[in-house]
């Protein structure tokens, strides 16, 4: 069993307007079944909320990770922990992608303001689809998680249905695709169904206005099994109202990397918001990709991973950041057994002491073995902002 936090709060802020950001990894012990491990989540978990001071009302969004969503995904949700964590507040999603050595994994991610500080309000936008509003000073965050296809058989056309459906959803609460900063495309089968759920996110983003010079969405589109085998794809995003110019800006890394759209896919390597106090780096699907958008060290997945860091780093460094202000990662593995290399490599890095969770997770090309995505937090604020 093991439990990692990671957090990040202004160093001189005065304490009553502290606003603080936490991020909590659970695994269960490797053994027992699907209940026992589901029980010891929620536990520690629940241990780990107090004591960092954190209670289910700062609760922003959380991911759960199961083995075998089709039998685990009902016994999760009538679970007293689910229950009593996760309905009172804030966004979660369940997905099949098998952790490392266990049946469930947990990340979630907490965020505490000062009393009146904030104004949150949930919502069921539909049998499945869940939204949080947090309005925060000039601006409002939006959380929409589970947005699966309500009709259609073919990927192009669920694709359609949910991002038709995402445009009207923002559309009615006053936003637009232009302020989405963050997506996450759970896709079944991504090595039959990305190509067409990607041309329908281009056709979707051109209608909207949205190229290169606009910006994309930091974005990660994954292998992401379903409860209902039949829905291809579910999505999961942020957006903020509210930025001002200049205070959102993509991540590139020139030397590392080349921008997506040479290869036909609208999505940023990253995202960096600027706050008053601070800045979010959105670091997207990440893999062992060169400049001309070609895989490096196909078959070697001890390379890819270094690979995968070093373009990390790079989107870092490009942002004048770097692997230490890391506050969580997921690690993608096309191969389970892979773990113990990829591990083995993680550790030798910056990256070794932030919260991680390691799931087998296909990638959109068959030659990437590995995939990370994460997010940074420092404290390089631009004064010209209102704090977050």
């Amino acid at each position: 069993m093991s439990v990692a936090t990671s957090g990040w709060t202004p160093k001189e802020t005065p304490k009553e307007r502290v606003t603080e950001e936490h991020f909590f990894r659970i695994a269960p012990h490797p053994g027992n079944d699907f209940a026992d491990q589901a029980g010891q989540v929620f536990e520690l978990y629940e241990a780990a909320l107090q004591e960092t001071g954190q209670s289910t009302d700062s609760l922003v969004t959380a991911t759960v990770f199961l083995s075998d969503s089709a039998n685990q995904e009902a016994v999760l949700r009538s679970h007293p922990g689910f229950v009593r964590q996760f309905c009172g507040g804030g966004t979660v999603s369940v997905v099949q992608q098998p952790p490392s050595m266990a049946k469930i994994g947990l990340l979630a991610y907490h965020v505490r303001r000062p009393s009146g500080r904030e104004r949150r309000t949930t919502d069921a936008v539909t049998a499945q689809t869940q939204a949080l509003s947090v309005e925060a000073g000039p601006y409002r965050f939006i959380y929409l998680n589970n947005v699966l296809p309500n009709q259609g058989i073919s990927p192009t056309a669920q694709a359609d249905d949910v991002f038709g459906f995402v445009g009207t959803y923002l559309q009615a609460h006053g936003l637009s695709w232009a302020e989405v900063v963050r997506t996450w495309l759970y896709i079944n089968d991504i090595d039959t169904h990305y190509a067409a759920i990607s041309q329908a996110r281009n056709q979707v983003f051109r209608r909207c206005g949205l190229d290169g010079r606009s910006g994309f969405p930091a974005s990660t589109g994954i292998n992401g099994r379903l409860a209902n085998p039949f829905n291809v794809m579910m999505l999961n995003l942020v957006a903020i109202q509210g930025l001002q110019p200049g205070q959102c800006r993509a991540m590139t890394a020139p030397g590392n990397m080349n921008p997506t759209t040479e290869y036909g896919v609208t999505f940023e390597r990253g995202r960096e918001v600027v706050y008053g106090d601070r800045r979010h780096l959105y670091i997207s699907g990440t893999a062992s990709i060169d400049q001309q958008g070609q895989i490096l060290h196909s078959g070697d997945p001890r390379r890819q991973t270094e690979r995968v860091i070093e373009n990390i780093a790079a989107l870092l460094r490009h942002s004048n950041a770097s692997l230490a202000a890391m506050r969580y990662l997921i690690v993608y593995l096309r191969d389970r057994l892979d773990a113990g290399t990829v591990e083995t490599v993680i550790e030798q890095t910056p990256l070794a002491s932030v919260p991680r969770l390691l799931v087998f997770a296909p990638i959109c090309r068959p030659g990437w073995l590995v995939e990370m995505e994460g997010m940074a937090i420092d404290g390089q604020g631009d004064a010209r902002f209102a704090a977050y």
